[in-house]
Protein backbone atom coordinates (compact mmCIF):
# COMPACT_ATOMS: atom_id res chain seq x y z
CA UNK A 1 0.00 0.00 0.00
CA UNK A 2 1.25 3.81 -1.01
CA UNK A 3 0.87 6.11 1.31
CA UNK A 4 1.65 9.51 0.60
CA UNK A 5 4.52 8.64 -1.74
CA UNK A 6 5.51 5.82 0.59
CA UNK A 7 5.60 2.18 0.44
CA UNK A 8 4.68 2.02 3.65
CA UNK A 9 4.27 4.29 6.69
CA UNK A 10 3.91 3.72 10.32
CA UNK A 11 3.49 5.80 13.12
CA UNK A 12 3.84 5.37 16.87
CA UNK A 13 2.70 9.17 18.45
CA UNK A 14 3.10 7.30 21.80
CA UNK A 15 6.23 6.19 21.87
CA UNK A 16 7.92 8.48 24.05
CA UNK A 17 4.64 10.34 25.51
CA UNK A 18 5.54 9.38 29.42
CA UNK A 19 8.55 11.40 29.12
CA UNK A 20 7.55 14.06 26.42
CA UNK A 21 4.19 14.06 24.76
CA UNK A 22 5.93 16.13 21.37
CA UNK A 23 8.19 12.96 20.51
CA UNK A 24 6.97 10.40 17.82
CA UNK A 25 8.52 8.31 15.81
CA UNK A 26 7.84 7.18 12.60
CA UNK A 27 9.18 4.03 9.98
CA UNK A 28 8.87 4.77 6.19
CA UNK A 29 10.07 2.42 3.36
CA UNK A 30 12.30 4.62 1.61
CA UNK A 31 14.70 3.19 -0.79
CA UNK A 32 14.64 -0.50 -0.83
CA UNK A 33 15.02 0.02 3.47
CA UNK A 34 12.95 0.37 6.58
CA UNK A 35 14.02 3.98 7.98
CA UNK A 36 12.79 5.22 11.22
CA UNK A 37 13.23 8.94 12.53
CA UNK A 38 12.04 10.80 15.79
CA UNK A 39 10.28 14.08 15.31
CA UNK A 40 8.99 16.63 17.81
CA UNK A 41 5.86 18.69 17.62
CA UNK A 42 7.15 22.38 17.25
CA UNK A 43 3.83 24.89 17.29
CA UNK A 44 0.61 23.80 17.00
CA UNK A 45 -2.98 25.61 17.54
CA UNK A 46 -5.63 23.32 16.38
CA UNK A 47 -7.08 22.79 14.25
CA UNK A 48 -5.59 25.65 12.35
CA UNK A 49 -1.49 25.16 11.90
CA UNK A 50 0.95 22.70 13.39
CA UNK A 51 4.34 21.96 13.38
CA UNK A 52 6.96 19.30 13.52
CA UNK A 53 10.42 18.71 12.45
CA UNK A 54 12.70 15.96 12.58
CA UNK A 55 15.37 15.35 15.36
CA UNK A 56 17.48 12.10 14.44
CA UNK A 57 18.84 10.93 11.30
CA UNK A 58 21.43 12.58 8.76
CA UNK A 59 17.56 13.94 6.80
CA UNK A 60 15.44 15.84 9.11
CA UNK A 61 11.71 16.84 7.48
CA UNK A 62 10.42 20.55 8.70
CA UNK A 63 7.19 20.32 7.86
CA UNK A 64 4.43 23.19 8.63
CA UNK A 65 1.10 22.53 7.96
CA UNK A 66 -1.84 25.39 7.55
CA UNK A 67 -5.40 25.16 6.98
CA UNK A 68 -7.49 27.88 6.51
CA UNK A 69 -11.45 28.03 6.35
CA UNK A 70 -12.58 29.11 3.02
CA UNK A 71 -16.69 28.66 3.45
CA UNK A 72 -18.43 26.20 5.73
CA UNK A 73 -17.11 23.21 3.91
CA UNK A 74 -13.99 24.23 2.22
CA UNK A 75 -10.69 24.98 3.32
CA UNK A 76 -7.14 25.55 1.76
CA UNK A 77 -4.46 23.30 3.21
CA UNK A 78 -1.00 24.33 2.85
CA UNK A 79 2.08 22.47 3.86
CA UNK A 80 5.59 23.58 3.52
CA UNK A 81 8.40 21.12 3.97
CA UNK A 82 11.94 21.46 3.74
CA UNK A 83 14.87 19.21 5.25
CA UNK A 84 18.20 19.79 6.77
CA UNK A 85 21.16 17.63 6.38
CA UNK A 86 23.30 16.04 8.90
CA UNK A 87 26.61 14.23 8.05
CA UNK A 88 26.17 12.64 5.12
CA UNK A 89 22.84 14.50 4.44
CA UNK A 90 24.07 17.79 3.93
CA UNK A 91 25.09 16.67 0.62
CA UNK A 92 22.59 14.84 0.08
CA UNK A 93 19.61 17.47 0.67
CA UNK A 94 20.77 20.07 -1.74
CA UNK A 95 21.68 17.49 -4.29
CA UNK A 96 19.11 14.76 -4.08
CA UNK A 97 16.00 15.23 -1.22
CA UNK A 98 14.68 18.52 -2.28
CA UNK A 99 14.70 17.42 -5.95
CA UNK A 100 12.92 14.15 -5.13
CA UNK A 101 10.12 16.03 -2.42
CA UNK A 102 9.71 18.49 -5.03
CA UNK A 103 8.82 15.24 -7.54
CA UNK A 104 6.68 13.51 -5.03
CA UNK A 105 4.80 16.44 -3.41
CA UNK A 106 1.77 16.55 -6.62
CA UNK A 107 1.20 13.09 -6.04
CA UNK A 108 1.17 13.29 -2.45
CA UNK A 109 -1.24 15.66 -2.32
CA UNK A 110 -3.72 14.40 -4.76
CA UNK A 111 -3.90 10.97 -2.66
CA UNK A 112 -4.02 13.41 0.10
CA UNK A 113 -7.24 15.17 -1.04
CA UNK A 114 -8.81 11.84 -2.81
CA UNK A 115 -8.49 10.21 0.42
CA UNK A 116 -9.98 13.30 2.39
CA UNK A 117 -13.13 13.74 -0.37
CA UNK A 118 -14.25 10.13 -0.28
CA UNK A 119 -14.10 10.23 3.67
Amino acid sequence: MEVLGHAQMRTTTDTYSHVMPALGRDARHIGGADRSSTSEVTHIDAPRTWGVRGIDGPIRAIVDVTVEPLTDSRSRLTIAVDFEGHGIGKVLVPLVVRREARKEMPANLAALKQRLETG
